[in-house]
């Protein structure tokens, strides 16, 4: 009898953190893609609004450039 009780407590147990868990990474995750979209609009007010045409230029040649040679054997 005492097994029974023992194992139903841990039963209950478990499923009271499989649902708090559960809760748990619902939010982490809600809050990383909240910092992935605030990251990415200011990231597009930073590009869009603060850089000239001229710095918005050679930032796309040297991500090409990079890309060009990124797999060139030395």
């Amino acid at each position: 009898m005492k097994k029974f009780v023992l194992y139903l407590v841990l039963a209950i147990a478990a499923l009271g953190l499989v649902t708090n868990m559960e809760y748990f990474l619902n939010m982490i995750v809600n809050s990383l893609v909240f910092l992935v979209v605030i990251g990415l609009i200011l990231y597009g007010i930073y590009y869009f609004f603060i850089l000239t045409e001229s710095q918005r230029k050679y930032k796309r040649a040297l991500r090409k450039s990079k890309r060009k040679y990124k797999n060139r054997k030395k």
